[in-house]
């Protein structure tokens, strides 16, 4: 058994014998309030609510950035048992609802596992990456949990709350593309557990990281996952983007270089790793909106950026496996035309991680000219990067 657990919510490192509890009998709650009141609980006020049957989680609002001393500090009508006994210190039963300590957020059942993995999903702003978590999660959910037999749960209130109002009902059920907005932030992440009940497959944590998250410190984060999915725009890659023509091009940009050589150097930093020595996090490099680059030709410039009929890309992968063939014809192809689109300073960053594996995808499926969508989405091949990181992950492996 396991008892070292990363925190997909603050990513701290945690011994599992040494954690919080919640009762869940509420009469705790009100019985550690009356304590407090007689005076016979060390540091009482700073749990003290102004109802009598709520206490403040004083962990998860500092964690939150919630000012303890107003309105907005986090209650719950659960009592927190911050000892590692698995006894309430109030009714003295045993609980079993467990809490990371640094931030109190639940402890799955499987955190003994050590096969349970983390994999983390960013991408620079710009990168299509609010799209693209909406999409996915929204696959995740429906056709990928059939299709490999597996479970796709919110790891906590919050997580649903936030994909269901800032990205599933603007982009499902309002049909509308999703703006850049920095109400989005809640100062963690979006997580998701993906479990494989009936299938010899490692559980996995998913967490996305969008640009509007503030706050958040991506060194602990990237450096303790298991495995990276990082987004890229093409259309931002000046080779590409000068020769394209396209509705609602972004300007060029050399972010593509700058935000993989952050990354580098924020694990290299982390795993006190040597500039010569292998990153050993998988790494999933993802094209987004790729539906632009498959388009017939206009001129001779134009068809030196695109993917022709007979790209690799068109050719489905194998369903309900980690079909390591087909992400290895579209890993070379995307490799060769990096070499030639982009500095040779970007690939060499990415030869830097000991296994790796180039992806296209498009969330939408096409490319829309107004804020409304007059079509439905056609997502293409969006799960791709998780599936190759579930796999073997020695797919992009490069000699």
């Amino acid at each position: 058994m396991n008892n070292k657990y990363i925190c997909p919510f603050c990513f701290s490192s945690l011994n599992l014998n040494d954690i919080h509890y919640q009762c869940v009998n509420q009469s705790c709650t009100r019985m550690f309030i009356r304590a407090i009141d007689e005076g016979t609980v060390d540091r009482g006020r700073a749990y003290r609510s102004t109802n009598d049957d709520e206490e403040i989680d004083v962990e998860k609002s500092v964690f939150l950035g919630k000012n303890l001393d107003g309105k907005d500090a986090l209650r719950t009508k659960y009592h927190i048992v911050r000892n590692s006994s698995g006894i309430c210190d109030i009714c003295c039963r045993p609980v079993h609802k467990r809490l990371c300590p640094v931030c109190h957020n639940p402890i799955p059942a499987e955190a003994e596992d050590e096969k349970n993995k983390i994999f983390v999903i960013l991408g620079p702003k710009g990168s299509g990456m609010s799209h693209y978590t909406s999409v996915l999660i929204n696959q995740l959910k429906n056709s990928f949990a059939q299709e490999f037999n597996g479970i796709v749960v919110p790891a906590s209130d919050r997580t649903e709350m936030k994909y269901r109002k800032y990205y599933f009902k603007s982009l499902y059920e309002g049909g509308r593309k999703l703006p850049s907005n920095d109400e989005r932030s809640l100062k963690e992440p979006m997580i998701y557990y993906v479990r494989f009940p009936n299938k010899d497959l490692p559980g996995v944590t998913l967490v996305f990281f969008d640009a509007t998250d503030k706050g958040i410190r991506l060194e602990s984060f990237i450096s303790n996952a298991s495995g990276i999915i990082c987004l890229m725009d093409p259309l931002q890659i000046p080779y590409v983007n000068e020769r394209l023509r396209t509705n609602n091009k972004p300007p060029p940009s050399e972010d593509i270089v700058d935000v993989v050589s952050e990354i580098s150097e924020t694990i290299r930093s982390a795993m006190s790793l040597s500039p010569n020595s292998k990153i050993p996090i998988p790494l999933a490099m993802t094209f987004t909106k790729s539906d632009v680059l498959m388009k017939t030709p206009e001129n001779d410039e134009e068809e030196k950026v695109l993917f022709g009929p007979g790209s690799s890309l068109n050719i489905p992968r194998e369903r309900g496996v980690c079909d390591k063939e087909n992400f290895m014809q579209i890993d070379a192809e995307i490799y060769e035309y990096l070499k030639r689109s982009t500095p040779k300073k970007f690939v060499d960053i990415i030869d830097g991680f000991e296994n790796y594996c180039f992806f296209a995808v498009s969330s939408l499926g096409w490319n829309p000219e107004s804020t409304i969508l007059d079509r439905s989405i056609s997502s293409f091949r969006v799960e791709d990067p998780l599936i190759w990181l579930l796999g073997n992950q020695d797919s992009g492996e490069k000699n």
